[in-house]
């Protein structure tokens, strides 16, 4: 991971809120995914857990269940504070260089910011028998055209771009297997705050969405790929091998 710019203050100064504003959206989303294949666990990890409000909100949409994040930035550490007390455990940490497992791992929106995610993610899959991974779509013919992950590069962070068939490819190369997976579109689904602009493009995204999903998303971007995955290794309950 480019480590620098999480530690040396850059990325909060482009980011000062961490994202925290689309926070509740992303809870809500993996929580989804998990109730509709009817996920257990008792325990659950946030890997580059940023601002630290996705784990806040699941806490409380699954009592009783224990809740930890990771994150390398000291940036994050100080919003932390700001959390409800007692229902997530916060680590200042990599969380690859702990001993720590769970039932659960989640990274969202993380493993496009590795260096060597390749790496990242082998190390990962023996960790937890369950994984939740949201990843932008950042590799479309509209961002090609205007040169769009540069954009990402410099204000997010991004040092890889996948597409929806890369994005899986990724992850069933790296050990897992892939349970179920989804589009997500933040800029469609948390309308306020959006520029007119956004909402001209949405307007055209819902179109071709209504025809393809897919489509919408190779042509038009403004989609991320929200992934339910199990370790290589585990088999899937309920699923016949293939």
């Amino acid at each position: 991971m480019n480590n620098s710019v999480y530690v040396d203050g850059s990325y909060r100064h482009n980011n000062p809120d961490w994202h925290a504003v689309d926070s509740g959206w992303k809870a809500d989303r993996i929580a989804s995914i998990l109730v509709k294949n009817s996920v257990e666990f008792e325990s659950c990890i946030e890997v580059g857990c940023g601002a630290g409000q996705i784990l806040a909100r699941l806490a409380l949409q699954f009592p009783g269940k224990s809740f930890s994040g990771y994150d390398i930035s000291p940036d994050v550490a100080d919003l932390w504070s700001s959390l409800p007390p007692g229902t997530v455990s916060y680590h200042c940490a990599d969380f690859t260089g702990s001993t720590e497992s769970a039932d659960l791992l989640l990274l969202i929106d993380v493993f496009e910011h590795v260096e060597d995610y390749l790496g990242f993610l082998r190390k990962l899959a023996s960790r937890a028998c369950w994984f939740v991974f949201h990843i932008p779509l950042d590799m479309h013919i509209s961002g090609l055209l205007r040169d769009r992950q540069l954009n990402a590069r410099q204000r997010v962070g991004h040092l890889h771009y996948f597409s929806r068939a890369t994005a899986l490819a990724t992850l069933e190369d790296t050990g897992y297997r892939i349970v179920d997976h989804q589009f997500t579109s933040v800029s469609q689904e948390t309308i306020e705050g959006r520029r007119t602009l956004t909402k001209f493009a949405n307007a055209i995204r819902r179109g071709v969405q209504a025809i393809s999903p897919n489509m919408a998303a190779k042509l038009l971007g403004g989609y991320s790929l929200l992934v339910l995955a199990r370790s290589h290794e585990l088999p899937v309950p309920g699923l016949a091998d293939t």
